[in-house]
């Protein structure tokens, strides 16, 4: 209606302005022809308009009714399912009551199933049968899934216990994989003597769980023939290790004599030398009084012909000249006789000084090397700490052999000193008795001359 009345008003206003002006005949019938096109557009678009309205709502009731449809199907499903659970809620736990009633008796069964599964596989980790059998430790490996055990895994597990049972009883030849002394892979023949020990033509091996049999780098030499032996079929008997291999490890890494020396380092290697030359000298002096000795027995025997070869006759023979002269004082011949005496004592215990010199220095030296190797200690500990005691091996190693080495050294030097020096003073003796004998003698028949 307003559209309507539009076009009229502004006519109603625009009339008074047109009238002054001049305007064409037709031009009211145009303005009048264009106002209702206009009009009628409008009232199309508007027409228009609301059907797409209508139709837009009848759209969304449509979809709303079947949204409200598929709803209430789903509600009606829910219910159904939620029926159904409980239903199978109900059975299940019907069916766990019979299972638990009917597994009550097995609870223990299982229960000690997995125990000996456990155990048998903790004796395996350590058994030398695995050596023979390498599946037999995977085969009883504990399960991550704890399910419950068929009859044939309950048949294995007693096989199993059985067969682990009489292995430790058996003396059993079999081709295996083992590593010699050298690091290097073989294969050949191995002996199993129970579950203590194996061996091969080589001698004795090393049992490592999960790892080839390893021969012995040091092991006793009488084993090692024995097992050589026994492996060739020449001898019945064999050396056993009781503690499964803990013995021959700790005789392993027992260091010889050689390693025990190079502990020492060069403060021990100067207390060897030493040594060496302290019972070198000890050696030649014996031999020399020996020999002195053997002369003197010799020369007793003929005291009227004394011989420049031994001191006896040596003493004997510087007296002889003193007492050609019948005026010679018997004061100035004692006198002569103890000058003698002294200069053969003195040839007597020549090189005793130097082995008691070097018996004493041997201690001394030892605590050197003993003080040496607590300061490489101290330092170890400085740089490394005290967490790894490898680290402080070798500084105490040097510390206690230098001083066992001083001690070793010099026990020998001082009972040798000892054991020269009661031969020499026993020749002196000797020495000294014969010529007193013999110049008293000599006095006696020359005084019974002169009366």
């Amino acid at each position: 209606m307003i559209s309507r009345l539009l076009p009229l008003l502004l006519l109603g206003v625009c009339l008074p302005l047109l009238a002054e002006q001049r305007l064409p005949e037709d031009y009211w019938q145009d303005l009048l022809l264009e106002t209702r096109d206009a009009g009628l557009e409008r009232q199309l678009a508007e027409e228009a308009r609301l059907q797409l309205r209508q139709e837009a709502r009848d759209t969304q009731a449509q979809a709303l009714s079947e949204a409200r449809k598929t709803l209430a199907d789903a509600e009606a499903r829910r219910e159904q399912l939620e029926a159904q659970q409980l239903q199978l809620e109900e059975e299940l736990q019907e069916m766990q009551e019979r299972l638990q009633r009917r597994s009550a008796s097995l609870g223990e069964v299982f229960s000690v199933y997995e125990d000996e599964k456990s155990s048998l596989y903790g004796l395996l980790s350590d058994a030398l049968i695995t050596q023979q059998k390498p599946r037999l430790l995977e085969a009883f490996r504990p399960d991550q899934d704890q399910g419950v055990p068929s009859i044939q895994a309950l048949e294995e597990l007693w096989q199993g216990l059985q067969q682990t049972w009489l292995a430790s009883a058996q003396v059993v030849r079999f081709p295996a994989n083992w590593v010699d002394a050298e690091g290097r892979p073989q294969k050949g023949s191995v002996v199993r003597l129970g579950d203590i020990q194996l061996l091969n033509e080589q001698g004795l091996l090393r049992f490592e769980s999960g790892q080839p049999a390893v021969l012995w780098s040091r092991q006793p030499r009488e084993a090692q023939q024995q097992a050589e032996a026994f492996v060739s079929g020449n001898q019945d008997e064999v050396t056993l290790d009781p503690a499964r291999g803990q013995t021959l490890r700790l005789y392993s890494h027992q260091p010889d004599l050689l390693e025990r020396i190079q502990q020492g380092g060069y403060v021990g290697y100067l207390i060897i030398f030493l040594g060496g030359v302290g019972l070198l000298v000890a050696l030649v002096q014996s031999l020399r009084l020996l020999a002195e000795n053997q002369r003197v027995k010799r020369q007793l025997q003929q005291l009227d012909e004394p011989q420049a070869s031994n001191s006896l006759g040596r003493v004997l023979a510087g007296l002889r000249r003193e007492t050609v002269s019948a005026s010679t004082h018997p004061e100035a011949l004692e006198a002569r006789m103890d000058e003698l005496l002294l200069r053969e004592a003195a040839g007597l215990e020549r090189g005793l000084s130097w082995v008691k010199l070097l018996a004493a220095m041997a201690p001394l030296l030892g605590l050197l090397g003993t003080v040496t190797g607590m300061i490489a200690t101290f330092q170890a500990i400085t740089l490394f700490g005290t967490g790894d005691p490898a680290m402080m091996a070798s500084g105490i190693s040097q510390a206690l052999m230098t001083t066992v080495l001083g001690l070793v050294t010099a026990v020998p030097l001082l009972l040798a000193h000892l054991l020269l020096q009661g031969r020499s003073r026993h020749l002196a003796r000797t020495l000294e008795a014969e010529t007193s004998a013999w110049l008293a003698n000599r006095l006696g028949s020359q005084t019974l001359q002169r009366s």
